[in-house]
């Protein structure tokens, strides 16, 4: 089952975010993220929140609203993969869930897919020409593109080792990449497809489409 999730960031629409909108069997909003949502044709199913931020208004467009305390100790967009989770989750895909005001949301929501709990699930982040995922170790990941599209990884553990790539221009072959130092940023796919394996740690994988990059520069 593969749920979106509209985030409260900055949405900014790309091959990605059109694929799995494309795919949804189901749209949960965290709070805010519901005007984004009905902004973009998508009324979410669920709204997730405490909704300091979204007027009643918008409230109305969801058949489901789950209300949660405004001092607690997760997210709205935490609570709304939460959600996802219980109505049987496979795959989530979090729209909107960087850029925006709040800077310290973005940091989160990229921590978020690396959050042990969602180990089991699919769990991805869509913005613009770039789709972020995880590699745990032991593991794999394969990885769709053309070539020149640009591919980045960084170590969310202490370190991350074992770290073997195929069909990037600069490989890596059982490398150790260290917390901090962005030894992986801007490889190169060379073919359409590539892959990544991984020992042990855990890896934040970001592939950006060049195409979509050269349409609009500034993303």
């Amino acid at each position: 089952m593969h749920v979106v999730v509209f985030a409260g960031g900055t949405f900014r629409p790309g091959s990605a975010c059109n694929e799995a909108l494309a795919s949804a069997d189901l749209i949960i909003a965290a709070d805010k993220g519901a005007v984004t949502a009905i902004q973009q044709g998508y009324p979410p199913d669920i709204i997730v929140g405490d909704f300091d931020s979204l007027p009643p208004s918008l409230q109305a467009h969801a058949p489901e609203l789950i209300r949660v305390a405004a001092e607690k100790d997760e997210t709205d967009t935490e609570l709304a993969l939460m959600t996802a989770r219980t109505h049987g989750a496979t795959r989530i895909t979090l729209l909107g869930g960087l850029g925006g005001a709040r800077f310290e949301h973005t940091v989160g929501n990229i921590l978020l897919i690396a959050d042990p709990d969602f180990a089991s699930i699919d769990l991805r982040l869509a913005d613009g020409p770039s789709l972020c995922t995880v590699v745990r170790g032991p593991g794999e990941l394969h990885i769709e593109g053309e070539p020149g599209d640009l591919f980045s990884l960084f170590p969310l553990t202490m370190s991350a080792e074992g770290v073997r790539t195929q069909n990037l221009y600069y490989p890596l072959k059982g490398e150790t990449l260290t917390f901090g130092k962005p030894r992986g940023i801007s490889n190169v796919l060379t073919a359409t497809q590539a892959t990544v394996t991984l020992e042990a740690g855990i890896l934040l994988a970001i592939h950006t489409r060049q195409a979509e990059l050269q349409e609009n520069p500034e993303a």
